[in-house]
């Protein structure tokens, strides 16, 4: 009977391997998170200056992945700072997501961004790719400015400051006071 058993372990100890192609079939690198954070709150500062702020319920880092991500699946706000420490913009949306490799970011589901001087841009995607400093969208746009003048467009390309922005398949709608014009 100990022969037995003893072969059986013996058996069971030179069967088992752990080749990673194996393995990886039935583990999904792709599907987990290597970390999750709950409300988290980054600050992004250069020489000790505030640059960016940014809160999300959820955030998960997939560093083992094949395609390398930062999420904010539960939605994210962000707000960005001038270096004099004054508030330039804010950004909300209901997702957004880092891509490692290309540095580009995207932002989608109600995707919001407010300036200081009170416009408001809107749309349902929006991408901020820092290497080429611009901020671009494929979905309609709609820009709202303080006087109420509303311009909207199928997309649009902007400096990542939303200075010299485009609107491509635009219309505008000029609100205007009915007593001001007799």
């Amino acid at each position: 009977m100990k022969n037995i058993l003893l072969l059986s372990v013996i058996f069971v100890f030179f069967s088992c391997s752990n080749d990673m192609e194996v393995v990886d079939k039935f583990i999904d690198t792709e599907a987990e998170p290597d970390y999750i954070v709950k409300n988290v709150v980054m600050l992004y500062t250069d020489s000790a200056r505030l640059l960016t702020k940014m809160s999300a319920p959820l955030f998960k880092q997939y560093t083992s992945a094949k395609e390398q991500r930062d999420e904010c699946p539960e939605g994210i706000h962000v707000w960005f700072y001038e270096k004099t420490g004054e508030l330039k913009a804010e950004l909300t949306a209901n997702w957004a997501k880092k891509d490692v490799a290309s540095g580009l970011y995207e932002a989608r589901g109600n995707v919001v961004v407010i300036n200081n001087e009170g416009r408001k841009l809107e749309t349902e995607q929006l991408f901020w790719d820092p290497k080429k400093e611009n901020v671009y969208s494929e979905k309609y746009t709609k820009i709202t400015n303080p006087d109420g003048k509303v311009t909207s467009g199928n997309s649009f390309i902007a400096r990542q400051d939303f200075t010299d922005m485009k609107l491509f398949g635009g219309r505008a709608i000029i609100l205007y006071d009915e007593e001001e014009k007799n």
